[in-house]
């Protein structure tokens, strides 16, 4: 029985909605937990939506490394086979590593996501003020530590496992952003951008190469609106 569970209460966790998460819907903390265990998920629709919008390469790079850390979280976790916590022990029963918890997938995608982009932020991004950038750092890192902590709610982790999720996630999310960095400046993504497969669908980098805020995009359709205007006019 869970630890933070009153003795005289009963804990009968059922499924949310259509995912595999069992939680207790009359337990709000629960309830918050379980939408902190699926914000990976929802990560990756984001991801998803940015690359068919934008077409920019930048979110094909970050899916690929939370790929590779992906793929080694399962390898270290058949490597220490370190069991669940026991009320969900028999968790993935039959998969490669579902039923191993060494390291949490899910702190170690959200340790990856943070340190990643919080190397975006203070490293990339130059027009954001100083306060911006702290404030960003600081919903990352919340962000992940909610993340973190849902699992060790929900039965699913102990706190070693997501302590050590995190801390795996952060070291490769840093490696990562260098050797994104490093692949960016010996030409390596310019290179795979001029495949013809690669063009025919407009990838680009100008997340990189051009990148520009919000207000400059809005200020850039502005004088484009106005010179459109003035053709017209002088047209007429």
């Amino acid at each position: 029985m869970p630890t933070y569970f009153p003795a005289d209460v009963k804990y009968n966790p059922v499924p949310f909605d259509h995912t595999y998460i069992l939680y207790d819907p009359k337990d709000v903390i629960s309830i918050i937990s379980v939408h902190c265990s699926l914000l990976p998920i929802y990560t990756m629709v984001f991801y998803t939506s940015w690359f068919l919008i934008t077409r920019e390469v930048e979110a094909v790079v970050v899916v690929g490394g939370h790929l590779v850390g992906e793929v080694l979280n399962k390898i270290v976790k058949k490597i220490i086979k370190q069991p669940r916590p026991d009320f969900h022990k028999d968790f993935g029963t039959g998969s490669y590593s579902l039923t191993y918890g060494m390291p949490s997938a899910h702190s170690q995608f959200m340790g990856f996501f943070a340190a990643y982009f919080i190397c975006i932020i203070v490293f990339k991004v130059q027009h954001l003020s100083r306060n911006q950038r702290q404030a960003g750092c600081f919903v990352l890192v919340v962000a992940s530590l909610l993340v973190a902590f849902s699992r060790v709610y929900l039965l699913y982790h102990t706190t070693q496992q997501v302590v050590v999720g995190v801390m795996f996630g952060v070291t490769l999310g840093l490696f990562y952003f260098i050797a994104t960095t490093v692949a960016r400046d010996v030409g390596l993504v310019d290179w795979v951008l001029q495949w013809p497969i690669v063009k025919y669908f407009y990838v680009k980098d100008s997340y990189f190469h051009n990148y520009q805020s919000f207000k400059d995009e809005y200020n850039m359709y502005l004088e484009l609106s106005k010179a459109a205007k003035g053709t017209l006019v002088g047209k007429v």
